[in-house]
């Protein structure tokens, strides 16, 4: 009896993952429930896994135990298995390093001894990337760092009328094989005040360069600890609240995604997306991302990516690099450096032959 229960229950629960996997996929405004669990869907297929091999052993005669195992092994490999398609030659074309990393406004991190640019610094030039995207950085911060490292970048802060010393995006090229040309900040909604940077970059060939931070849960991440407290008091308009609030944060961050696409598909050249994205790869807005571009960590990197850790020990990954199927990725890493709170990814792009 107790075996046919917890089968009933196994398969229930993988239906409704399942169910939640596709929703997420597709729902490009989903509550904040169901945005939470797209969040750490692969921990949840992975806690499936275990609690599957769990009745497997204690109830071997059963059929649904091995088949959910199955089933979830399968969509799981299918969903986060590695993808070769656009590994490079060496004899493709000119090949080109980009880093792109969230630096808190130098605020530092947990391995950052004290000096969070002298840490930047030393990463930025042991690693050599020649084309940097910048999240969360200043005009002082970004001059103090091109002092030092001998970068040329183009800054512009989230918002409009804001001074140097308030946040933004900077891209930027070091060294001499790539320069940045001309560059400037854009709304990703006309009527929305928040900005990427778009810059051309020119060398062996020309791309076009977009830093990119999307809406980030500033209400969620503030009310979030509350809105649990209050509800247990009964206080259950502050948590319908946050969910509405979150989801317009989600439907907001998918407007933006689909803003770049557009802007992307009108580029004459090929062209490379780098930056904070506020989601997890399974969210609505990255599967449209990868219908027309290229995720370098899935072409390039290796494990899950991680690059920021939620309460301090669970790795999601939030920052990618996108490009235009015109680049081939040799390589892709997520640095463990604690300089930040957000780790680096550098990729090694090779730009197709013209």
């Amino acid at each position: 009896m107790v075996g046919a229960a917890s089968s009933v229950l196994y398969a229930l629960a993988i239906g409704a993952l399942l169910a939640v996997t596709v929703v997420g996929r597709v729902d490009a405004a989903p509550p904040a429930v169901l945005a939470a669990i797209v969040t750490f869907l692969p921990y949840q297929f992975a806690a499936g896994l275990v609690v599957g091999f769990a009745l497997w052993t204690l109830t071997p005669d059963r059929r649904v135990p091995p088949v959910g195992l199955s089933l979830l092994a399968l969509v799981g490999a299918g969903l986060w298995g590695p993808s070769w398609r656009s590994r490079a030659s060496e004899e493709a074309g000119p090949g080109v390093r980009v880093m792109s990393w969230n630096l808190r406004r130098l605020w530092g991190g947990p391995e950052d001894h004290g000096d969070p640019a002298a840490c930047v610094i030393d990463i930025v030039e042991r690693e050599s990337p020649e084309v940097l995207t910048l999240m969360e950085v200043s005009q002082d911060n970004v001059e103090a760092l091109s002092a030092r490292l001998g970068l040329d970048c183009v800054h512009h802060t989230y918002r409009d009328g804001q001074g140097p010393e308030n946040g933004g995006l900077a891209t930027c090229t070091r060294g001499t094989a790539w320069r940045l040309e001309r560059g400037r900040g854009q709304r990703f909604v006309d009527s929305e005040d928040w900005y990427y940077v778009q810059a051309e970059v020119r060398g062996p060939a020309v791309f076009n360069l977009l830093a990119v931070h999307l809406t980030p849960y500033d209400y969620a991440a503030k009310r979030l600890r509350t809105g649990v407290r209050e509800l247990a008091r009964g206080e259950a308009a502050t948590l319908a609240e946050l969910g509405r609030s979150g989801r317009e944060v989600f439907k907001g961050q998918s407007d933006q995604a689909a803003a770049l696409l557009d802007r992307v598909g009108r580029f004459r050249d090929p062209a490379v997306l780098a930056g904070d994205f506020n989601s997890t790869r399974d969210a609505a807005l990255h599967v449209a991302l990868r219908r027309q571009l290229v995720d370098a960590w899935e072409h390039g990197g290796f494990g899950y990516g991680g690059t920021i850790a939620f309460a301090d020990w669970l790795p999601l990954r939030i920052d990618y690099v996108y490009t235009t199927r015109d680049f081939a990725v040799r390589e892709a890493r997520v640095l463990p450096v604690g300089c930040s709170d957000h780790r680096p990814v550098v990729v090694d792009l090779v730009l197709a032959a013209p």
